[in-house]
């Protein structure tokens, strides 16, 4: 497989993961916890995030050349944030939530409230997609491969998600990087196939 058609996969995979992602994500809260629309929102913002993490590779990739050690670091932490925050949402809303939400809704809502756990695991995932967004995002503005807004938003959008979970902020600031990846992935799937070859030659 030419790099040529890596770089469209993974454009591919960011639109339709970002797209995911800002459908469902909202939409999971619209929904009561216990409903089997809630639950399938869950899925779907699941696969999303997925998605994203699969075509993150590719942004590294393209602009590795200019990027250097900044877009590495700044991918390894913001692809190890995504990755255990999907992880620890999607097991939890798909399995545990919606058997407490049912037969012990305090039980459930004492789980994120009072556990000492939870709070320094959410504590390092913001960690990692803070500190992650902020290098990706400034690896992207300077190496001037991808549009130098796709950068800011995903500055913004990471560091607005690593700051708030469980709440409405959580959406918000998921559709400022969100769209700032899906930027990215798009530029990814319209570039030229020669100025993507000549970049990879050199």
């Amino acid at each position: 497989m030419s790099s040529v058609t890596l770089y469209r996969a993974s454009g591919l995979a960011l639109l339709l993961g970002t797209a995911l992602v800002i459908i469902g994500l909202p939409m999971s809260f619209v929904f009561t916890p216990d409903s089997s629309l809630a639950l399938a929102m869950i899925g779907v913002w699941t696969c999303g995030i997925v998605l994203v993490q699969l075509g993150l590779p590719g942004i590294v990739a393209r602009q590795a050349s200019r990027a250097g050690w900044l877009g590495y670091v700044g991918f390894v932490l913001t692809f190890s944030g995504g990755f255990l925050l999907a992880s620890f949402f999607a097991v939890l809303d798909l399995t545990v939530f919606p058997w407490l939400d049912f037969r012990a809704p305090l039980l459930s809502f004492q789980f994120f409230s009072t556990n000492s756990a939870v709070h320094v695991y959410l504590a390092v995932v913001s960690a990692l997609i803070g500190v992650g967004g902020v290098l990706l995002g400034i690896a992207t503005i300077r190496a001037r491969v991808f549009p130098r807004w796709a950068g800011l938003l995903l500055i913004v959008g990471l560091v607005g998600l690593g700051g708030a979970f469980v709440n409405v902020f959580l959406s918000s600031a998921l559709v400022f990087g969100m769209c700032g990846l899906g930027w990215i992935g798009y530029v990814l799937v319209t570039a030229d196939d020669e100025a993507i070859a000549q970049r990879v030659a050199a």
